[in-house]
């Protein structure tokens, strides 16, 4: 089968393997779509010993003996490899296994090939209504935003602020429009993305053009009730903080692996009353509560899976992920 390896230095290579033998309790799907995300750009750079791609969703062609899935049927990859007996687990927590050995895609091969292996558990099934493209966004471009929005109770704000409008973050603005908040300010520097947001009733800032805090500050005098922060950079981090009210919420969404640090006095950290979440991916259950927004009617993918590129073409679709101009881009083998 073709599968696309990163080398390191921004050389993808496609090569010929054996499509995978599977292990007890596995399934083998057919890729249909798999999602370019930001944190394989990381890989792209350094380089990989494994097939990538980790927002996948394909149709199953083989399972083992015991596996209860259907030939046919068609699911997305929920990448914590979670062990299924611990409490986490038992209560569809699998993102918060303290038993996982890794992720798949990450800690395996992953879904730029024609085929994919994983554990029948990992297979979420995907309503006969939607399309492969919104079993992919229903991962981290939903599933991650979501459930960082949830925990910050989200439905309950009444004014928001998303800090960065790549795939994670527009998920963030899909799904605060979806549960009713009425005032969602958008900071995000691409023209591009900015413009979806506005489609979404989103309102959109430029922070290269216009000071973000005081295009908030004329209709919020105290801040916003909630900031998804979405960049997962230490300047925006902090930055949240100037753009919480008192008592507000922070979700920080974006992928940030440094030391959270502040030099000098910081009023809103020590005296404001503010809650800081820090999520990771989305439960099992979430899944399917944001299938079931999406087939109500009250999630609105469309504008989300922007372009789609085969994976003889992987390489044009990184490049395009780059400029900024897009949203999700899909890869299909």
């Amino acid at each position: 089968m073709r599968a696309a390896y990163f080398r390191g230095n921004e050389v993808i290579e496609l090569v010929d393997i054996p499509k995978p033998e599977l292990a007890p309790g596995e399934v083998l799907i057919r890729v249909g779509a798999n999602g370019v995300c930001g944190s394989d750009r990381k890989i792209l750079r350094g380089g990989h010993d494994l097939v990538p791609g980790h927002e996948v969703s394909g149709t199953v062609v083989e399972v083992t003996p015991g596996c209860t899935t259907p030939i046919g049927a068609r699911v997305a990859v929920y990448i914590p490899r979670y062990c299924g007996v611990c409490e986490y687990c038992q209560s569809g927590r699998g993102n918060l296994c303290p038993n996982k050995p890794g992720l798949l895609g990450w800690a395996t091969n992953g879904g730029y090939a024609e085929y994919m292996a994983l554990p029948e558990r990992n297979a979420l099934r995907i309503d006969d209504r939607l399309t492969l493209d919104q079993g992919v966004l229903l991962l981290d471009t939903l599933g991650t935003s979501s459930h960082g929005l949830r925990l910050a109770r989200a439905a309950e704000a009444g004014s928001a602020l998303v800090i960065g409008a790549g795939p994670v973050g527009m998920g963030a603005v899909a799904y605060l429009r979806a549960v009713g908040v009425p005032d969602v300010y958008v900071s995000e520097l691409s023209d591009y993305r900015l413009e979806v947001a506005r489609g979404y009733g989103a309102i959109p800032v430029n922070p290269s053009r216009e000071d973000l805090e005081t295009r908030i500050r004329d209709s919020h005098p105290y801040g916003v009730d909630l900031v998804v922060e979405a960049v997962g950079s230490l300047p925006t981090i902090w930055q949240s903080f100037d753009m919480v009210r008192p008592g507000g919420r922070i979700s920080l969404v974006g992928e940030y692996w440094g030391p959270i640090t502040y030099e000098g006095a910081k009023r809103a950290w020590m005296i404001n009353d503010i809650t800081l979440i820090r999520s990771f991916y989305f439960t099992i259950p979430e899944f399917y509560e944001n299938q079931q927004m999406i087939l109500d009617g009250k999630l609105n993918t469309a504008p989300l899976a922007s372009h789609s590129y085969p994976l003889e073409q992987i390489a044009e679709a990184y490049k395009l992920f780059a400029t900024g101009n897009s949203v999700k881009i899909m890869v299909r083998p």
